[in-house]
């Protein structure tokens, strides 16, 4: 969709193996509920990809939010906040997926190339993880992870407080390979800002699926939100989430993230039926 003359980004092809460190959060939401418009991105809630006749109707199940501190990728090192509210039908074909519906990142390098590479809707933001004081002892590296907006850092919209559990320094090899959780992912085409060269925000044109593969030795957390009345999110900048108060720590956190596979537009599959 964008101009490629004179990109203002370095493209970084698929596949990508990143190194860092994860801290995963897990929930569970019903189908029927309705996803607010802080699900979404500020573009992608204004486009078709937040339009369930056009994308696909929200199907409930597992959710999750993730940190993740990459300190090796092909675009560098950054860190990463990413929302799955849970599966969703995919209008194209195939099964119910999951879907990215927010996502931040520090790097416009990170949102130029997710968004090209797998309709991943990056958008940046600044990243504060508090050191925990007790570190030495329990393994925890940190006690609290804020995201904010870059424009106005000291207000976050997204806290969360970790602290450790009797299993938090226990390193256990984990692996999505070995696990029965679908990690399979489907997104729909993106739209593009206007000012994507400064952004890095680039638009979309087609369907996009994926099978990312996480491995990393585990270890478990408590976890509550930092907001007021302990909210995770401020239902703005991010959704105001129900997550479950354990999570997983991934020590030496390794991520695949493969080739996509092109699905066939809406529109292509309404002229193969006819």
């Amino acid at each position: 969709m964008a101009d490629l003359q004179a990109l203002p980004f370095p493209e970084a092809e698929a596949p990508w193996h990143c190194k860092g460190e994860a801290f995963w959060f897990f929930g569970h939401n019903s189908a029927s509920m309705q996803l607010s418009a802080a699900h979404y991105g500020d573009l992608e809630r204004e486009s078709s990809f937040s339009d369930p006749a056009v994308s696909g109707k929200f199907q409930g199940g597992l959710c999750s939010a993730m940190f993740v501190r990459y300190t090796e990728s092909p675009v560098g090192p950054y860190d990463e906040l990413i929302w799955v509210p849970g599966k969703f039908d995919v209008p194209v074909g195939g099964p119910v997926a999951s879907r990215i519906t927010r996502i931040y990142v520090s790097t416009k390098e990170s949102i130029y190339n997710g968004r090209r590479n797998w309709n991943i809707a990056k958008a940046q933001a600044h990243f504060d993880f508090t050191p925990n004081p007790k570190a030495k002892k329990n393994g925890l590296p940190y006690s609290k992870i804020s995201v904010a907006s870059p424009s106005d850092p000291e207000h976050p919209f997204f806290v969360a407080e970790i602290t450790p559990s009797m299993t938090t320094s226990t390193s256990l090899p984990f692996s999505t390979l070995y696990v029965p959780l679908s990690m399979y992912m489907a997104h729909p085409p993106l739209p593009q800002s206007p000012n994507w060269r400064e952004t890095g925000q680039v638009g979309t044109d087609s369907w996009l699926a994926l099978t990312p593969v996480m491995k990393g030795k585990a270890g478990v957390f408590w976890a509550q939100g930092g907001l007021e009345s302990r909210r995770y999110g401020d239902d703005v900048g991010f959704p105001d989430i129900k997550l479950w108060s354990l999570g997983m720590w991934l020590k030496d956190f390794e991520l695949e993230f493969g080739i996509s596979k092109l699905l066939p537009n809406a529109t292509q599959k309404d002229e193969k039926k006819q």
